[in-house]
């Protein structure tokens, strides 16, 4: 049985709907199918014939019902043939759902990854359970996201709707209204997030999803700008911490010991660059170039007394600041 390859020019979507319609009875026919897709009725019948001819579905036209039927049960529906290169992205894709275990997010992806693992078996010669006997990767784990505001927030992502819905930020004693233009979301080191345009600071801001209360998706819509990057929303940052738009500073650490190993395998930024200044490997220059320095402080500080911030000063202060207020701590 032949199945999609990279969909050729027939709209898988479609054909799922399709194939669907007919599975449910109703006999849907050209017209009545060419009209719920908003498509012509020539455009249903080349889909058709891809059904039958090359997905060998058991698709006929019931003249008696003036529409189409499966002759006999249709149970597996071919989704892609599988290649090795297939197997790879599914594997990696089946790790990936694992960094969202036991949240209501995988409850809801969990079915619908089975189904497509279904269509692999019998076409290639290895198993899942081999294959994670060699290869494995391991997650952080997530923080769990409400599946209804995932939904409602991804939809308006969409469709560009705003959004408005109460915030509390980390450290702060009380929520705020908050009125955004949903751009993007995204799971991100292990959190799920919201990147959009924030009507009341009138700039990009990131949320956190778990940390949104009280969502409603607003009639007003808005256009995406044309030149909107996730990558370059980011790229001030090493994570998901806003840096305003402020410019980027070039931040110099120089690390030792074993650290400095772990610096040269490890890739923090996509401006980072390192510089042995030993003949061993165990003295390392680093640098990068960061809008927001809060978190390349939690960063430094958690390579301990193996990193020493050469510049910007006031990083260097505030490793400093933040490394004595830890010391009081542990005396008290």
């Amino acid at each position: 049985m032949s199945g999609f390859s990279g969909g050729g020019k027939v709209q898988m979507r479609r054909i799922y709907t399709i194939v669907e319609a007919v599975k449910g009875g109703g006999y849907p026919n050209c017209r009545s199918l060419a009209d719920r897709l908003e498509v012509t009725q020539k455009t249903i019948q080349r889909d058709v014939n891809f059904i039958r001819d090359q997905l060998e579905l058991p698709l006929e036209y019931n003249k008696g019902m003036h529409g189409y039927e499966f002759t006999s049960d249709v149970t597996n529906f071919p989704v892609f043939e599988a290649q090795v290169e297939d197997l790879a992205a599914m594997f990696l894709a089946r790790h990936a759902m694992k960094s969202v275990k036991g949240t209501k997010l995988a409850e809801a992806l969990k079915p619908a990854f089975e189904r497509l693992t279904r269509q692999l078996d019998g076409q290639v010669n290895m198993n899942w359970a081999s294959m994670d006997q060699v290869f494995t990767v391991k997650e952080a784990g997530v923080v769990d996201a409400d599946l209804t505001l995932f939904g409602k927030l991804a939809e308006a992502v969409l469709n560009q709707h705003e959004v408005s819905f109460s915030y509390r930020k980390l450290g702060d004693k009380k929520s705020i209204k908050r009125r955004l233009r949903p751009y993007h979301v995204g799971e991100i080191d292990g959190g799920w997030y919201v990147v959009g345009h924030d009507n009341m600071r009138d700039g990009l801001r990131t949320f956190a999803i778990q940390r949104i209360k009280g969502l409603n998706v607003l009639k007003t819509t808005f256009e995406r700008p044309a030149d909107f990057q996730i990558g370059q929303h980011l790229g001030g940052s090493i994570g998901v911490w806003d840096h305003n738009e402020a410019a980027p500073e070039e931040i110099v650490v120089v690390v030792t010991g074993w650290m400095a190993r772990i610096v040269q395998e490890r890739l923090w930024h996509p401006t980072q660059t390192t510089r042995a200044l030993d003949d061993h490997g165990e003295k390392v220059e680093l640098r990068m170039q960061l809008g927001n320095l809060e978190e390349a402080k939690y960063l430094i500080l958690s390579w301990g007394r193996d990193a020493l911030v050469v510049k910007p000063k006031k990083l260097r202060d505030a490793v400093k600041k933040e490394a004595a207020a830890v010391v009081r701590a542990y005396r008290k």
